[in-house]
């Protein structure tokens, strides 16, 4: 969904005309959304928390769903040095959001994606340069066009 929210001005087939899906999916009590960098950090932290939790056994495991939609991030592109991408104050984001809330986790964490090429050099970096990445695996998943499509929505 961040493509489809990046490009959705300019490339009219990546708009959801059935805002309608999101609204779905938050009514399930597993679904975060946020609208802003503020309540991505929020879920970050109690996402940190549950596991924390769990690997206490205070917690039963689950899978949680955390669906972004409004955050306005402007990604320049990457020509030759890459050294402002690593210095970025986004990738700073990335590894301390990402960072904590894979602590202490044995195995890599799926960080599900589509059609990244909006981001995909800062998603490159962080997850072959930076230590926070290595604790995460790259999962192409399919577009909320699709995912809106597969859940009856109609456009």
């Amino acid at each position: 969904a961040i493509e489809d929210n990046l490009v959705a001005d300019s490339a009219k087939e990546h708009a959801l005309y059935d805002a309608d899906f999101y609204n779905l999916l938050s009514s399930h009590g597993r679904v975060a959304v946020c609208e802003n960098e503020w309540e991505l950090r929020k879920v970050a932290c109690f996402l940190s928390k549950q596991t924390e939790l769990y690997l206490s056994g205070e917690a039963d495991p689950g899978v949680r769903v955390i669906v972004v939609r409004g955050l306005d991030v402007t990604l320049p592109p990457v020509l030759g040095d890459i050294d402002p991408v690593l210095n970025s104050p986004e990738m700073a984001f990335m590894r301390r959001v990402l960072g904590k809330f894979s602590e202490g986790c044995n195995h890599k964490v799926p960080l599900y994606g589509c059609s990244a090429f909006e981001y995909i050099q800062y998603l490159h970096l962080f997850l072959e340069k930076m230590p926070e990445g290595k604790k995460f695996q790259y999962v192409c998943g399919r577009t909320d066009i699709q995912a809106a499509h597969m859940c009856g929505f109609k456009q």
